[in-house]
């Protein structure tokens, strides 16, 4: 079976002083390495991980206690297990914890430290403490972990009777951490773990240990109950009524099933690895057995069973604990409040009135959520009510659908002034809202294989709603101060959260999901009884819900003609408002790493040049001359002020009046860009680097001498540096100078470039235009995007004209380092233009928008040109 035997001989080794020390830990690393070999093959044959892990932990129980036996003195101290090892479970690559129990620390310090070591040399990942009996107690009265690293303590050499003394500290007068305080302890860590992880199951890549619904979820039960019962298995709670039989089979099931993809992960890593990485997850699908099929493919398969293992993990943690807690700090004479003939409030805590509640009343499961949100000091519900709920789902059926009070509970639910937020989650989390809404349930657990939704669709929906609810709420006003001045506006606010429920109800199935859902939303709001004029803008909210997003980062905002086809599309600033509303909270519940202040800048400009086009205002500019000629107007009135005559930037306005320079730009933007120009000697390149906290982002402005492909010498340096430029114009004037405007953000950070770095990058860029030639790009010393790189993203490149000077190219593909300057080279090879640059990156994929002409400023018109530039950016773009 294991390599038991080799045991002894590697132990004869360390009594062998003639053996060198390098020979004895060579000769142990190949004991543990055949051990682990042994295991790795009886998991690729199927053997049960659960019994594997504790196979280990017994290999390394007799593998430590040789080694102490031989290496310490007797009576030196005590070997215990704690952690994870000391519950008997050892996945290939944990921890060792352990604890060296003294009746004097100082003494035999040189044995155990050669002890430890020699552990370490081995290649053991060792945790460990050297205490006495009264250091435990005080470290474990310190740190809640450390006690119940203690509450898992095990024997396992060593001077028994002092490992019996460290358990009796639990009984100690006073006592060593009290039950009550044990569990608020625990429950607090747990928060805790949980917030770090948006308290959301659903991550993308999560951690398997850490995660909401991990494995150490099911620990803190066991702890608890360890703590409360002394119960050694989680078994032992349905012999105590605390978990009903079914219960312990789902959380048995999930504990097997996180354990055993644990072991895959590690396994296929050669490493500890908790995190469920993308390419860990299709390989783990794939030797799980999973394929790919019309519906799903097979890593989809593979999280939708993960998923659904965490989330019964998640329920049943909730009920246990509350369960606990009730046990814990429930009086026998706690007061019972009833509310009406269903429900009563049982210390702070919402209560089914009697066990039949939800059978003769099915109503009562959506009347549940109302109390909650009218009474807000309630802290939550009972175990029992929860229990309730999950075995009474059944009774939500088409019957119950179309009972006209359900349908009125219902939205009844999305229009109160408080609660909106926490009605709808604890609903999803008890399996409500699936159940009343069967195209809800078709999301649940649905994950999107990209990297741009760090959340599945359901939990990125529930999200949504709660970014929506708060720019409702004043003490939230700093996040999103435009947000919350239009929402407090808004006469119905159930509007947006539905709007925000449906936008995204329709991913997964063939066909656009924005298209298919306004279907869903017209549906339901029709079966609701909303009049037609809500049911309309929930619908058109739905189907339009990618549009400002898309325009805002990919269109040319300072174009009139963009904002005015824009204004007719939302027709009024009631749909403006809505729409806005929606789309900040969608792309925020996108992922962490999306929203930024650029993004913000380019959200508020959108809504606000709309605004006033719906205004209809008479100044409002038609046309890019008619703009031209007002910036220019108040741009000269701002120059005044500052004590800048108009005959000292005459001759720079005249030689820029046959760009889009003044139509680009707002008057006050002019004004400054005037005044750091117009005394610029026409002989020099002059480069200027600073934050615009405007718009979010590091400005970058080159006025020199005109040259062409100035846009890949620049992207070039820009991407060795480390940053992503989000936003670039480019001007020719008329006195043969080119001005040169640059928005970028720092790769990492997606903020401003530090103020310490900006003379590395006005050197790098000095130093490009010094060449004739653009510096290679070593995209091999870059840190590569591991996530990106297991997306297969097809590279489309698309032409539009838009004027005879003029061409749109958009070039949609996969991310990766150095891209941008690619695709500035492939302009370059082709004597091709550039004008105007939007960088837009979602998530894996790149889906940039360039205005392009040939170097006489005429636009890309015949197809034979556009097939030469396509070929020459395809090459470019895919090359590694």
């Amino acid at each position: 079976m294991t390599d038991n035997a080799s045991i002894p001989s590697f132990i004869q080794s360390l009594l062998n002083e003639e053996i060198p020390l390098f020979e004895k830990i060579k000769l142990g690393r190949e004991v543990l390495s055949r051990f682990s070999n042994y295991q790795f093959d009886q998991f690729e044959k199927g053997a049960a991980v659960s019994e594997l892990i504790k196979e280990r932990s017994t290999f390394i129980d007799q593998f430590l206690k040789k080694i102490w036996q031989t290496l310490i003195p007797e009576n030196a101290g005590t070997l215990i297990a704690v952690g994870g090892y000391g519950r008997g479970e050892l996945h290939p690559y944990s921890d060792i914890d352990i604890l060296i129990l003294c009746d004097e620390v100082k003494q035999n310090q040189e044995e155990l430290s050669r002890f430890i070591t020699f552990l370490w040399d081995l290649g053991f990942d060792v945790g460990h403490a050297i205490r006495t009996i009264e250091d435990c107690k005080v470290a474990g009265l310190e740190d809640v972990s450390t006690a119940t690293n203690l509450l898992e303590s095990r024997w396992l050499t060593g001077d028994y009777e002092r490992f019996q003394k460290l358990q009796k500290i639990w009984n100690d007068t006073p006592i060593f951490w009290e039950r009550k305080e044990f569990f608020k302890a625990k429950v607090k860590e747990q928060k805790k773990r949980h917030q770090r992880f948006n308290d959301t199951i659903y991550q993308l890549e999560p951690n398997i240990k850490e995660s909401p619904g991990g494995l150490r979820d099911i620990q803190t039960i066991y702890w608890v109950a360890k703590r409360h019962f002394n119960a050694n298995s989680i078994n032992e709670l349905v012999q105590r009524n605390f978990l009903t039989t079914e219960e312990f089979l789902e959380i048995e099931a999930a504990y097997k099933f996180l354990n055993r993809v644990r072991f895959a992960l590690q396994h296929s890593k050669r490493r500890r690895e908790d995190r469920l990485q993308f390419d860990s997850q299709q390989s783990i699908a794939e030797s799980f057995g999973y394929s790919n099929n019309d519906e799903k493919m097979a890593v989809e398969q593979f999280m939708s069973s993960y998923y659904r293992n965490v989330h019964n993990v998640v329920k049943l943690n909730e009920i246990l604990l509350q369960h606990f807690r009730e046990v814990l700090f429930d009086d026998e004479n706690t007061e019972i409040k009833p509310i009406n003939t269903h429900f009563n409030i049982v210390n702070n805590y919402l209560d089914i009135a009697h066990p039949k509640v939800f059978l003769k009343n099915p109503t009562a499961l959506l009347e549940s959520f109302i109390i909650l949100e009218t009474l807000p000091e309630l802290e939550g519900l009972r175990s029992n009510a929860i229990r309730s709920i999950r075995d009474h789902l059944y009774l939500i059926d088409d019957n119950f659908r179309k009972d006209p009070i359900n349908k009125a509970l219902f939205m009844e639910i999305f229009r109160q002034p408080s609660g909106v937020n926490a009605a709808v989650k604890r609903m999803h989390k008890y399996g409500v809202l699936s159940e009343y809404l069967p195209v809800f349930k078709k999301i649940t657990g649905l994950m999107q294989f990209n990297i741009f939704h760090a959340y599945t669709v359901d939990d990125h929906t529930i999200l949504v709603i709660r970014n929506l609810r708060r720019f409702f709420v004043d003490k939230f006003t700093y996040e999103f101060p435009t947000a919350h001045q239009i929402a407090k506006n808004l006469c119905k606010p159930e509007i947006l959260f539905l709007a925000g429920l449906f936008h995204d109800i329709a991913k997964g199935r063939n066909g656009a999901h924005e298209v298919l859902g306004a279907i869903d939303a017209l549906e339901f709001a029709e079966t609701h009884n909303l009049s037609k004029k809500d049911g309309e803008m929930i619908s058109w909210l739905v189907r339009y819900h990618l549009d400002f997003s898309s325009i805002a980062q990919k269109k040319d905002l300072s174009d009139p003609a963009v904002i005015q086809h824009f204004s007719k599309l939302v027709g009024d600033q009631e749909h403006l408002d809505y729409l806005y509303l929606l789309t900040v909270a969608d792309v925020c519940s996108t992922s962490a790493d999306v929203w930024n202040d650029w993004k913000n800048s380019l959200f508020l400009e959108l809504y606000d040049e709309t605004s006033k086009a719906l205004a209809l205002s008479i100044n409002t500019p038609k046309d890019r001359q008619k703009k031209a000629l007002q910036t220019q107007e108040k741009s000269r009135e701002i120059l005044a002020k500052r004590g800048i005559a108009s005959v000292e930037f005459n001759n720079l306005w005249k030689s820029f009046a046959n760009s889009d320079f003044f139509s680009k730009q707002n008057p006050n933007e002019v004004a400054r860009i005037t005044k750091l120009l117009y005394q610029c000697n026409h002989e020099e390149s002059h480069i200027f680097l600073e934050e615009q906290s405007q718009r979010g982002a590091s400005e970058l402005i080159i006025y020199m001498p005109d040259r062409d492909y100035l846009f890949a010498y620049i992207a070039n340096a820009l991407d060795s540096l480390g940053t992503d430029v989000v936003e670039a114009r480019i001007f020719s004037s008329t006195d043969h100078m080119t001005l040169v405007m640059i928005y970028f953000l720092n790769r990492d950070t997606h903020d401003y470039l530090d103020k310490s770095r900006h003379f590395e990058v006005i050197d790098k860029i000095r130093t490009q235009l010094t060449r004739d030639e653009i510096e290679p790009l070593d995209t091999t010393s870059m840190l590569k995007n591991r996530r990106t790189r297991h997306f297969d993203t097809p590279t489309e490149i698309l032409f539009t004209q838009i004027n005879d000077s003029l061409t749109e190219l958009s070039i949609t593909t996969k991310d990766s380092p150095g891209l941008l300057a690619r695709i500035g080279c492939a302009l370059k090879t082709e004597n091709i233009r550039l004008h105007d640059a939007k960088i837009h990156t979602v998530g894996e994929k790149a889906e940039d928008v360039f205005l392009i002409s040939n170097t006489q400023n005429q636009g890309i018109k015949s197809k034979e040109r556009q097939t030469k530039l396509t070929e020459a950016l395809l090459e470019m773009i895919e090359r590694e």
